[in-house]
């Protein structure tokens, strides 16, 4: 019995988010991606349906990495996303920079931005505590502030601040912040990576 053998390529696409496919009881099941004119369909990893429910615009310009799964042609191929990074805001965050950028003094422009990272914790307790919520809110934020090209947001193990979950890091600098709160996270940023250079 002949049995049917399958391929796959590593894959990195650059396009432009414009939508969500759901399943019949309403979860997300794929990403609509705009490339060259052409719409592609690809498949989100589970562990990736979550975080990216309330955390993509339509219009935002995304970086998907994941495999391509082919039989015999190159032509009949399947698609999967295992990570989705934000590159640039669409319109509807465009609109929030562009309402919130007064709060920005002119020294503080996203033109001297810092290049930094926010090592977010990604274990239990800090996943029980609201780790998930905290990403999708550094997201917009970074977004809202013009940070998108050198802020980025990397999960990592355990920060050993359990009892004060959920934590994160501010890179450089090594800022520890321990259950921010929602209303202090545009601050934070700003203060760390838009206060003017030495």
């Amino acid at each position: 019995m002949d049995s049917v053998h399958y391929q796959t390529l590593s894959f990195r696409l650059e396009g432009q988010f414009v939508g969500f496919i759901n399943k019949p009881n309403g979860r997300l099941k794929s990403l609509r991606l705009m490339l060259n004119g052409k719409e592609l369909h690809i498949k989100l990893d589970k562990e990736l349906r979550e975080s990216l429910e309330y955390g993509l615009a339509v219009g935002d310009w995304v970086q998907i990495v994941g495999r391509q799964k082919f039989k015999g042609s190159f032509n009949d191929f399947k698609l999967k996303a295992f990570q989705v990074n934000r590159l640039s805001c669409g319109l509807e965050c465009k609109d929030d920079l562009n309402q919130n950028y007064s709060a920005i003094s002119e020294n503080q422009s996203p033109s001297c931005s810092k290049k930094g990272k926010i090592l977010l914790c990604n274990k239990s307790d800090c996943a029980k505590n609201g780790s998930e919520e905290l990403y999708l809110e550094l997201q917009k934020t970074i977004c809202r502030l013009g940070l998108e090209h050198s802020v980025t947001i990397q999960k990592t193990s355990c920060q050993k601040r359990c009892k004060k979950a959920p934590n994160m890091i501010l890179m450089p600098g090594k800022e520890k912040c321990s259950n921010p709160q929602p209303q202090s996270i545009a601050n934070l940023l700003r203060d760390h990576y838009l206060a003017p250079m030495d």
